[in-house]
């Protein structure tokens, strides 16, 4: 049976999310994630959008939240 790209990138999506939820949240998972959306993106440019942005998204989000950097409370009397 022949994949056809946007179905393969799909596909590669999805495994690099999957891999990426094994991952503790880190350098190792937020990679991951920013190697699904590629795929996802060059799903899109073949034309077939999928749901799976969505996931990707608030992936994301939940990553860049935890990556926050907390101010540091320097106010030592």
């Amino acid at each position: 049976m022949h994949e056809s790209p946007a179905a393969r990138y799909r596909r590669l999506a999805r495994k690099c999310l999957a891999i990426a939820n094994t991952f503790p949240e880190g350098e190792k998972r937020t990679v991951l994630v920013q190697m699904a959306q590629v795929w996802h993106r060059l799903s899109n440019d073949y034309g077939e959008s999928t749901p799976l942005l969505r996931s990707i998204q608030s992936e994301q989000l939940v990553t860049q939240q935890q990556q926050q950097v907390q101010p540091k409370n320097d106010d030592k009397e």
